[in-house]
């Protein structure tokens, strides 16, 4: 198969675990790396520091006897939410071309939404100090915002690369940056991690090491991962044929986004469902993670648009939430986010993590797994739910 890596199964777990693998297995273990990058605060006792991962190097077509091996080796670890095991996933992004950010003002209705999330944040008394932290293409040089950028390049294999300028090929990281930067208060920071995005670059790992790497360094309060497959197959860069399309969430990143949620911030993590044709984000991977939500599209209406995917499972709804992303572009008179007609989950999901800092209002360990915001988002009703509040508050 070609949506993965060849000859490559991946560990993560505690780096003690890792180093105790031992021999005997189809093929060759590499080295036990940490998943974090040098440099974070020695204060931050976030359990993502004492994550590392490690590469077990099979002969291709002994991928799948190699996982089931390795697995056996971390089945307690595994069994015990400590260690995964996955073959390293190729993760085509969702733009297929540049997107230009020559305008990046809001449609009407885009706007009217951002509005009301701007009016509920302003009335939150929310603590100080919030941050969110964006995942993504990267960030135009020349973009000004109304607050505090940071920004950490994670394009070689999702380790961080220093004193790197802002660069943004594709367009699409810095449309949702600007999204975020008109809806949220001034004294929110923004950190903005750049992702490969050529063809064939971006992996399971990649996007494990710097989600784990951008929480562990930033503690942000939200991380917003506008990142998805734009089809249910794409095109190996090395062979050349159409193959199937892996889903998006592999089996990695759950261990990541479940540490977050215990992180010093609590992190929650909202990921882009995803626009049609892709392999739905799956909730069986991550039936046990309370600090994930999963932005889907709705159009003017409030009803969730025909491009949208969702996550499947049996509890996929329970940590579902909808935000405007667009209307349906046969919908004649239809709107998208930005006045130049864009639209996708992907500009949808930056409404939610902005909506998501309300949950700050609740007293640790609640956070932002408060069950007032679980049912919310299952039905369907999280911004809504915000709104009346106000409205309530303000009579």
């Amino acid at each position: 198969m070609c949506n993965f890596m060849p000859g490559q199964v991946i560990a993560i777990g505690p780096k003690q675990i890792l180093a105790e693998i031992g021999g005997g297995l189809p093929g060759q273990l590499g080295p036990v790396i940490p998943l974090v990058g040098e440099g974070v605060d020695s204060n931050n006792d976030s359990e993502l520091r004492r994550l590392a991962y490690v590469v077990l190097k099979t002969d291709p077509g002994m991928e799948l006897y190699a996982m089931s091996r390795l697995s056996a080796r971390l089945s307690g670890s595994i069994e015990k939410n400590e260690a995964a095991v996955d073959l390293n996933h190729i993760l085509p992004l969702a733009m297929s071309e540049p997107f230009p950010i020559s305008t990046l003002r809001l449609s009407p209705h885009a706007e009217r939404e951002a509005s009301a999330v701007r009016r509920l944040l302003r009335s939150a008394h929310l603590p100080k100090s919030l941050r969110i932290a964006v995942l993504d293409s990267g960030l135009a040089s020349d973009f000004s915002a109304h607050r505090e950028l940071r920004y950490f390049d994670y394009t070689t294999g999702g380790r961080l690369t220093r004193d790197v300028e802002p660069f943004d090929p594709m367009g699409h990281g810095t449309r949702v940056v600007s999204i975020l930067d008109q809806i949220l208060p001034p004294e929110v920071s923004i950190s903005i991690g750049r992702l490969p995005s050529a063809p064939g670059s971006l992996t399971a790992l990649t996007v494990a090491q710097a989600l784990a790497d951008i929480i562990a360094r930033e503690t942000p309060d939200v991380v917003n991962l506008s990142v998805c497959l734009r089809n249910d197959w794409f095109v190996c860069p090395h062979c050349k044929q159409r193959v199937p399309a892996p889903t998006f969430l592999s089996g990695l990143l759950p261990l990541v986004v479940r540490l977050g949620g215990k992180s010093i911030s609590n992190t929650l993590t909202v990921m882009a469902a995803g626009n049609t044709g892709q392999a739905p984000n799956s909730r069986w991977l991550t039936d046990d993670v309370n600090s994930l939500l999963f932005a889907f599209a709705e159009n003017r209406r409030g009803e969730r648009t025909l491009y949208s995917s969702a996550p499947e499972g049996p509890r996929g709804d329970l940590c579902s939430v909808g935000a405007f992303g667009g209307d349906d572009p046969s919908d004649h008179e239809a709107q998208g986010v930005f006045i130049d007609g864009v639209h996708g989950t992907s500009f949808a999901a930056p409404f939610i993590s902005a909506a998501s800092l309300l949950t700050k209002r609740f007293p640790p360990p609640i956070g932002p797994f408060t069950r007032e915001v679980i049912e919310a988002a299952r039905q369907g009703r999280f911004l809504r739910l915000r709104i009346e509040e106000v409205e309530e508050d303000e009579q």
